[in-house]
């Protein structure tokens, strides 16, 4: 009797454990399946490819090339079109507009291992479009995760950055928010360390949830207050690049950096925040969940002289839940620093909301 328990307890374990793995490796078939062409084959004609550091990276650009420069930092799991609503009024006013696919999302390479996408690597990548580019000074705006290299790159080359512009990021901060501020070390769980560890299962439950456009729209719905934000037509821009080669693996690479490896770049100390020179405006979405109002209000201490603006019921991402306060707010934003830069320069006046040539 006890041997026929032992056998059945074996006999079931190993169905437990042979049906989560049948469905992960259905899941990296149809992984492999969704990855049908080169970025190149993929990419829209709306962009090109310029050499950054050590990457391609995919850009799109409007406006007059002799515009004042800003340069557009998305954050997880979008790409440079999901700018497309703030773009457009920028460009209608005169501003150069550059946004970019920062890797591994989008279009752009996606390199190999985790420790190409540090802070650091990320930043001069930011930085390596300039001058690919040619553009010496900048106007420079990211978002949510995004915003991690757009603050690195401004700590590293802050006399190539005019104005920097922070929408909701997630730079790190402490759980409690009646701590001190300070950035909280990665320490992940041991299954989460367990999971990154082993690239095949890492890369199958990407494939599952993640990378995978099944998952695109519940995802977007959970970054935002507002729900109608979730149109088709935005989920449709997310799905587009996931066809792209390599996706899933280069998203695990990019999140075993983000969750697992340590952190070693200038942004991880808050108080080289104190450095930074440039005006820093920061926007934030007052229901935010994913980072909370507070952290705003803790970064607005620690960067000198910067400025916040809160958008009313509105989460993660302001600029497309609330499109047109956010434009107004950045318009007025940018456009006071071209007014205050024009009459340092000539002496002049300069209506808010129009850019300086």
């Amino acid at each position: 009797m006890a041997r026929k328990i032992v056998i059945w307890i074996s006999r079931a374990a190993a169905v437990l454990v042979t049906i989560p793995c049948l469905i992960l490796a259905y899941f990296s078939w149809q992984g492999r399946l969704q990855e049908s062409k080169t970025a190149s084959e993929a990419a829209p004609r709306t962009g090109r490819f310029i050499r950054s550091h050590d990457t391609a990276i995919f850009v799109q650009e409007s406006g007059p090339v002799s515009g004042r420069p800003v340069l557009l930092i998305h954050g997880t799991g979008a790409w440079s079109e999901i700018w497309r609503e703030t773009i457009e009024p920028l460009a209608a006013l005169g501003f150069r507009t550059v946004a970019i696919d920062l890797p591994p999302f989008g279009y752009s390479d996606k390199p190999e291992g985790a420790a190409s996408y540090s802070r650091e690597n990320q930043a001069r990548r930011i930085i390596g479009v300039l001058d690919a580019l040619h553009i010496e000074h900048a106007i420079l705006i990211g978002h949510s995760v995004g915003a991690r290299p757009t603050l690195e790159a401004a700590l590293e080359a802050p006399g190539r950055f005019d104005h920097l512009v922070l929408v909701d990021p997630a730079l790190g901060f402490q759980s409690n928010p009646g701590d001190a501020p300070h950035y909280q070390k990665n320490d992940s769980p041991w299954m989460v360390r367990t999971i990154f560890g082993v690239r095949p299962l890492r890369n199958a439950i990407l494939a599952t949830y993640g990378a995978s456009p099944r998952s695109t729209e519940p995802l977007f719905r959970s970054f935002v207050s507002q729900k109608e934000a979730v149109t088709e037509a935005r989920v449709k821009i997310l799905q587009a690049p996931l066809v792209v080669r390599n996706t899933i693996n280069g998203y695990g690479d990019w999140m075993q950096n983000l969750l697992v490896a340590q952190d070693s770049s200038l942004g991880n100390d808050f108080a080289n925040f104190r450095k930074l020179t440039m005006p820093v405006h920061i926007i934030w979405g007052s229901l935010d969940s994913v980072t909370p109002l507070w952290q705003g209000e803790q970064l607005k201490k620690l960067i000198p002289n910067s400025e916040l603006a809160v958008i009313d019921n509105t989460g993660h991402i302001p600029f497309l839940e609330n499109v047109q306060q956010f434009n107004a707010i950045l318009l007025k934003v940018l456009g006071s620093d071209a007014q205050h830069a024009a009459q340092r320069a000539a002496g002049g006046s300069w209506s808010v909301g129009i850019p300086a040539k």
